[in-house]
């Protein structure tokens, strides 16, 4: 999950308009900067668990101390105790909160009802403003305005959906949620403007190994410097299409370019299990007419598949980035789940729904949840051929044997330990752990991981 902290007298209708406003101030070198807020509270520890357990934040810094004479005035008397924490969102660029308790826990009035001069609200923008509404609920939060989407204007003119939370903190600080949705990004960005940033997908089929290969494809402005070519290889039996929130991230200045494996997505696929080797080749195949070296980046399955094709084809790449790698040994192998039986019930449907839920992250919609599923039987007969190759191929000496540049990024998706493996294996790779990111982040923190990949491969 991922937030960004405003504060100040912020009401709804300025979500748009000052993000859009400070984007396009001219940059001063002695400008000042809001860093952060802090709140004066009057148990910490409740705050604590409150910005922790309800809204994701982390503990980021913790002091303790006396009140002097040099403190900020306050009701405390001298000599008692002083703690500050700072409390940091899951945003790469920004999103801390203070929380500053003088003289121990106190008593508070009610919650207020209305706001009046001197109040203050708090901004916090989520992706998963709906868990974040259920966990409120399980705590007992005060609850002023429920969920409900509104149409936002930026300060351009552009209109886009967001979905709008009211609630008290265990202070009285009134706190807005807002999940931006249709045109806009969370985590800070202003809504796409279509003449400056890449935000179209574009559809393509290529002619392959298999037959037709279909892919995703993303092209920055014709204004932009471009870099380095990307290309994503997913995780099977999903396709490319798990990549369609990130595409436009990535593509500010840069083409980038998804295809979906043969046999998965829309490709053609193989009459029978290929190799891990074939598979490779046949992607091999369409990086190839890039005419120029690309950063590869796989997940999972896809992980597997960039390294052996970065092995194979050294001049075809200039940095790789594997996600969750699944290297498993000898006995993990022969354990692979290589076929799923269709039954006349629709009982593999049923198993392939509880699977999907046992690992759905706090956020994930179910409609979101639904479309994967589906997405895993469009490979039909040809599902299990990439796990029949995984379980078939000893991929220790491939990595052993890589030498362009790896960076092994490792969330806590399943893959943890075996990441972590793989980095052993490669000469002089580098690992990167986001223990904070599970199953979905592709979809719940699409800039996150954007600017992660972007920032790996400009090392």
């Amino acid at each position: 999950m991922k937030f960004t902290i405003l504060s100040g007298l912020c009401a709804w209708f300025l979500l748009g308009a000052v993000v859009m406003a400070s984007e396009s101030a001219p940059r001063k070198e002695n400008a000042s900067v809001v860093r952060r807020t802090t709140l004066i509270v009057h148990d910490l520890d409740a705050s604590i668990r409150f910005y922790r357990d309800v809204l994701g934040f982390e503990l980021w810094l913790e002091n303790n101390g006396k009140v002097t004479n040099d403190s900020l005035p306050s009701d405390a008397a001298l000599g008692a105790t002083s703690r500050f924490v700072i409390m940091k969102g899951k945003d790469p660029w920004i999103g801390m909160v203070g929380l500053l308790e003088y003289g121990g826990a106190k008593q508070l009035p009610k919650t207020p009802k209305r706001l009046v001069p001197g109040d203050a609200i708090l901004m916090i923008e989520t992706a998963e403003i709906d868990a974040i509404y259920q966990r409120m609920q399980r705590a007992g939060t005060s609850i002023l305005k429920h969920p409900k989407t509104q149409t936002v204007t930026g300060a351009n003119g552009t209109r886009w959906d967001a979905k709008f939370l009211f609630a008290w903190d265990p202070d009285g600080h009134l706190l807005e949620i807002n999940q931006p949705g249709n045109g806009a990004r969370v985590g800070g960005a202003a809504p796409v403007d279509t003449a400056a940033a890449p935000a179209v997908v574009r559809r393509e089929f290529q002619d392959g190994i298999y037959g037709q290969l279909h892919l995703r494809r993303t092209e920055p402005s014709k204004n932009n410097e471009r870099h380095t070519p990307i290309y994503l290889l997913h995780q099977t039996p999903l396709s490319g299409r798990m990549f369609s929130e990130v595409l436009p991230e990535l593509a500010r200045d840069r083409v980038v370019v998804a295809p979906d494996t043969p046999g998965y997505g829309e490709s053609a696929g193989p009459r029978s299990a290929p190799t891990i080797e074939q598979y490779a080749d046949a992607l091999y195949d369409v990086i190839a007419r890039a005419g120029e070296p690309v950063d590869l980046v796989g997940y999972h399955t896809g992980a597997m598949l960039a390294a052996v094709l970065a092995a194979r084809h050294p001049r075809a790449v200039r940095r790789l980035v594997l996600i969750s790698m699944p290297l498993f040994d000898a006995e993990r192998r022969r354990g692979l789940r290589t076929s799923a039986p269709l039954e006349i019930d629709g009982a593999h449907l049923t198993n392939e729904w509880k699977s999907t839920m046992s690992v759905r992250p706090d956020g994930q919609s179910l409609e979101l949840a639904a479309r994967l599923v589906a997405e895993k039987q469009r490979a039909g007969s040809n599902a299990a051929f990439a796990m029949v190759a995984l379980a078939a191929f000893d991929a220790e000496p491939t990595l052993r044997s890589l030498r362009v540049p790896t960076t092994l990024i490792r969330p806590r998706d399943g893959l943890w330990d075996n990441t972590a493996a793989a980095a052993k294996l490669i000469p002089d790779a580098r690992l990167v752990d986001m223990p904070n990111w599970t199953y979905g982040f592709f979809d719940a923190d699409p800039r996150g991981i954007a600017k992660l990949i972007i920032d790996t491969l400009h090392d």
